[in-house]
């Protein structure tokens, strides 16, 4: 997990320096693999690299602390190991303006028990993503991409939550969450054409699985700049039925990494209410309302 320090210190700023902080993450049990000093290109003006003037902490985390899989995460661990005040953002839920929604239909409750979903019409696909989110993106090891994927990384990285957004008008029908049917393939995003097993989930419109669930989205639902209207979709999967499937077509991701580890279920809707409030300041746009299916979640004990 890498984070920008200074991100992490609008959430909560301990009276410790970069040194002093990285040994209490380090004595708590979050070892800080390494902090280095922040990309600034000769040539730059001053100002620009005064914003750069940042240190980047990268921690290595055991497989049982998917809660620090998010700067939120980690201000919450700091704020506890250094009494420092928590100061989180205030996230509400945002106005709905639009009667568009899709239904969603999960087969699978017990590998998807909460799903929650939303249309957001009329945006600007074409938007520039602003300079602070594009610093907190490519300080947590992310390259730029767009302004809606960038948006939604950044909500991963922010609150730990993996998010999808879909380009509305290029789905089919409704949603469903399923096992892939045999013989069923997918061409992902990073351009490889999957052949999906069946113990593999995926989410489909009515043409076929469009996503690998948790994992990668596909190449036939994915935003572009001609985007007007999407789908955004945020949902809670089990580590289980995550857990090796990417491995299986050679590689991870972010969200497949957060998944197998076991996600927050607390924030599934809370995050989408995030990136759709982002999305309106930098996109614009109008929200529909969510769509929520809830299975039985599993039991956490105090």
């Amino acid at each position: 997990m890498q984070f920008s320090e200074q991100w992490l210190r609008t959430f909560v700023n301990p009276s410790l320096d970069s040194d002093e902080l990285a040994n209490a993450l380090t004595m708590a049990g979050l070892e800080v693999e390494a902090i280095e000093s922040v990309a600034a290109p000769i040539g730059q003006d001053i100002l620009d690299n005064l914003a750069l003037d940042d240190k980047l902490f990268t921690l290595k985390l055991t497989p049982n602390r998917s809660d620090c899989l998010s700067v939120m995460g980690i201000a919450r661990e700091v704020a506890a190991i250094t009494g420092a005040a928590l100061n989180l953002p205030k996230i509400e839920a945002v106005p709905t303006k639009t009667g568009v929604f899709k239904n969603v239909e999960i087969e699978e409750k017990q590998a998807c028990p909460r799903y929650c979903g939303r249309v957001v019409t009329n945006i600007n696909a074409t938007a520039k993503t602003p300079d602070w989110m594009v610093r907190h993106l490519e300080c947590s090891g992310l390259r730029s991409i767009s302004a809606i994927v960038d948006i939604t990384n950044y909500v991963l990285m922010e609150i730990g939550q993996p998010l999808h957004a879909f380009d509305a008008a290029k789905l089919k029908g409704d949603i469903r969450v399923r096992m892939a049917e045999p013989g069923e393939k997918l061409e992902l995003l990073n351009q490889q054409t999957a052949e999906l097993d069946a113990d593999m989930l995926v989410i489909a419109d009515d043409s076929g699985a469009v996503a690998l669930a948790g994992i990668m989205g596909g190449a036939s639902g994915a935003v572009s700049n001609a985007t007007i209207d999407i789908f955004l979709e945020s949902a809670f999967f089990t580590p289980d039925i995550i857990a090796s499937k990417a491995r299986r077509f050679g590689f991870s991701t972010d969200s497949s990494y957060r998944f197998e580890r076991g996600v927050d279920y607390g924030n599934t809707r809370l995050a989408l209410e995030r990136v759709t409030k982002l999305i309106q300041e930098i996109c614009g746009g109008d929200a529909g309302a969510i769509t929520e299916v809830l299975g039985k979640l599993p039991e956490r004990q105090p």
